[in-house]
């Protein structure tokens, strides 16, 4: 790679774009290679909400590939040589990488907080729907007004409640965390109607 002179415009605007981009591609994937996190992309089900597609770290190399764009456009005109815009391109394609992955680990964090601060919150039991079809009164517990109100879920109703919980902490985008919050809280609400 040749030096240019200082105010030369690069060869064609298109081959500095792909040139660029592809670096800061490069430095994304260099993010994810010294994280050590590659994270599949996978489709996301939700009861109510239909399916989406979450992709995972490939979202990361494309920041990269933006960022370091967006970075490098006011040097199109201005650089001194190619090697510097090559460096400039990786290291902004790694960071902005970085900066994604930290952002959308700290949104599940705060989901996943949220989550497990409801549950510990809620007074949950078991409700036996063997006796409600029956016909016989259920016993439902005592209702207390210093405490919350009881939250009565089925057996299959508590252990798909634990699912979301453990679904929220292997999310792999923030969107998918709230997904599962979401029917958590469902659940929740339907086993509180119960109380009544």
């Amino acid at each position: 790679m040749s030096d240019i002179a200082l105010g030369a415009p690069f060869p064609g605007f298109w081959t500095y774009v792909l040139f660029v981009v592809s670096a800061g591609v490069l430095g994304g994937l260099g993010n994810i290679l010294l994280s050590g996190e590659f994270r599949l992309w996978r489709k996301v089900k939700s009861e109510g909400q239909g399916v989406y597609y979450s992709i995972g770290s490939l979202k990361e190399p494309l920041i990269g590939g933006i960022g370091a764009l967006l970075m490098t456009l006011m040097f199109f005109e201005t650089y001194k040589n190619v090697e510097n815009l090559l460096y400039i391109s990786i290291l902004t394609g790694f960071g902005s990488s970085a900066f994604l992955k930290r952002y959308i680990d700290s949104k599940i964090n705060a989901i996943q907080e949220q989550s497990t601060a409801l549950l510990q919150t809620e007074n949950l039991q078991y409700y036996d729907e063997e006796v409600k079809n029956t016909g016989d009164t259920a016993v439902k517990g005592v209702m207390t007004t210093n405490g919350p109100l009881p939250v009565y879920l089925t057996k299959d109703e508590m252990q798909r409640l634990m699912d979301l919980q453990s679904r929220v902490g292997d999310a792999i985008s923030h969107k998918e965390a709230k997904v599962c919050q979401f029917e958590m809280k469902a659940l929740i609400n339907k086993g509180k109607q119960r109380a009544f």
